[in-house]
């Protein structure tokens, strides 16, 4: 184990000290086994970036003993050029250098690439929480969801080692300076009411937290046990005092030495030997430059009050590019969700004689009528319409899960709803999207209305923890609270639960 010295290296690498990167003239997306990268570089450097993801996918799985094939569906990222282009997706505050969004809509994360080696520290961070929500969704404490991104989130790649558990610069005075917040906040509170100040040292003592707990098998034994026992429903004050045989004031304690005088140890591993996976690289059309993040934002979901402002812009821009394909599908999509579906639906069926099976158009096509079903009086004719092109775009792409949730959607009002098909339909949406907060909630809800307590609470316990959102996690704690009583008081009535793997999910032909 090397040691550093942590105070020395403070403020060395703010991210404003990075030059930025001239953007190229066009886009082009990278794909790997578990990516999808978009980025205005050159190939080679869209290649590398791509790699050194799988790397840290790679890390991620040795380092959680976790080994688990891809899943479905590939994380899209976007390296994005400044703060404006991040802007174009979301209104985010300045000094944000990028964000992961999963939504009903879509998953995805942006990073601005112009905040140089700090944009690795922000997708790392970010794509830790994907990993642990796809292949591990648990009932973590909202204290090691961040520490342990963190923790590995400043992992560097050398030629033959592996260095883990790095100081994060824009971190590392929170630690030193001793100006903690009480531990017993970080372990047993939320992050709500504080400051950003607050909130930055919150980060850092939950790296600390975690980085200390990994620094010998003795203490990595006590943290599984502690995580197991909150994971079982244990009170997390008295895991956690049972479990590592320490009080809040004891860490704090503990810390104080373990930090010293700001030398800190870090993690060497082998770097594997392994060949690297194939990346295949396109070059997107001319129109992707002025519509690909209004896309982007369109895949992931657009707040109804930027809605109006971003359908005005696709319109004017797609109008430069006239009949290209790229620019009237991005078009398509966006008259679909907000503007004239009837102009949407034109685009969609001279773009389907031409691409019949694809599964996005198709998808889109449903929900032109299962929003239009949601605004008219003519719930039942849209809905069912809905519902057939639905089942067409799952029949294309079995794993999208997007068309399982809204096809689950389109039968709201029918006799099948409220039936084991339907819940299984759910049950797999979110078994392929388990970041998906909205899916989870809906689908815990309706195991619980055909009394699957077992399986719902399973599903509801990693909400009420969410260190993300606190309206979600009293939300989520509330209907936890309900199923707890539901199931006391009929505890025998439970029925079947759907299979944890390949529910039988099926959408009729229609």
């Amino acid at each position: 184990m090397k040691i550093r010295r942590l105070a020395a290296l403070v403020g060395l690498c703010l991210l404003g000290l990075f030059a930025a990167t001239p953007a190229a003239a066009e886009w082009r997306r990278a794909e790997s086994p578990n990516f999808i990268v978009y980025g205005e570089s050159s190939e080679s450097r869209l290649r590398q970036r791509i790699l050194l993801l799988e790397e840290y996918h790679r890390l991620l799985r040795a380092i959680t003993s976790i080994d688990a094939e891809p899943a479905p569906n590939k994380l899209t990222v976007y390296l994005v050029r400044g703060h404006g282009d991040l802007r174009r997706v979301r209104d985010v505050p300045t000094g944000v250098a990028g964000f992961y969004t999963a939504t009903p809509y879509g998953i995805a994360a942006f990073v601005d690439d112009n905040v140089g080696m700090g944009a690795n520290e922000v997708l790392f961070h970010e794509y830790t929480h994907h990993f642990m929500w796809q292949y591990a969704p648990s009932a973590y404490p909202a204290w090691y969801v961040e520490g342990f991104a963190e923790y590995l989130m400043t992992a560097q790649f050398r030629p033959r080692e592996v260095h883990v558990g790095l100081h994060s610069a824009s971190r590392a005075g929170a630690v030193v300076d001793l100006m903690w917040l009480p531990m017993d906040r970080v372990l047993f509170g939320t992050q709500e009411g504080l400051s950003n100040e607050q909130r930055h040292r919150y980060y850092a003592q939950a790296w600390m937290i975690v980085h200390y707990f990994n620094s010998s098998s003795e203490l990595k034994a006590k943290l599984r046990r502690f995580l197991a026992a909150v994971r079982e429903g244990t009170e997390p004050r008295a895991a956690f005092e049972r479990e590592t045989g320490l009080t809040a004031a004891a860490l704090t304690r503990a810390l104080r030495t373990y930090v010293g005088d700001g030398r800190i140890p870090y993690g060497r591993l082998t770097r594997p030997e392994v060949a690297p996976p194939p990346v295949t690289v396109t070059v997107l059309p001319r129109s992707a430059s002025d519509l690909l993040l209004y896309e982007a934002a369109l895949r992931v979901g657009v707040r109804d009050e930027a809605l109006a402002d971003a359908l005005a812009r696709i319109r004017t821009l797609a109008a430069r590019h006239g009949e290209d394909p790229y620019a009237r599908r991005v078009l398509a999509h966006a008259e679909v969700m907000g503007g004239d579906r009837a102009a949407g639906e034109r685009l969609l069926d001279a773009l389907l004689q031409t691409s019949p099976a694809d599964a996005e158009l198709l998808y889109l096509k449903g929900m032109r009528y299962l929003l239009e079903a949601e605004q008219s009086e003519n719930w039942e004719g849209n809905a069912r319409n809905a519902a057939r092109w639905l089942s067409r775009a799952h029949r294309a792409d079995e794993n999208h899960f997007q068309t399982l949730y809204r096809y689950a959607q389109s039968l709201r009002g029918r006799e099948e709803f409220d039936s084991e098909n339907t819940a299984n339909i759910l049950a797999l949406s979110r078994q392929l999207a388990p970041q998906v907060v909205e899916i989870s909630m809906n689908t815990a809800t309706m195991l619980i209305r055909r009394r699957d307590y077992e399986l719902a609470e399973a599903i509801l316990r990693p909400l009420a923890s969410n260190p993300h959102n606190e309206g979600l996690a009293q939300a989520a704690q509330q209907l936890l609270e309900r199923t707890r009583q539901e199931r006391t008081a009929a505890p025998a009535t439970a029925a079947p639960s759907p299979p944890a793997t390949a529910p039988a999910a099926n959408p009729p032909s229609q």
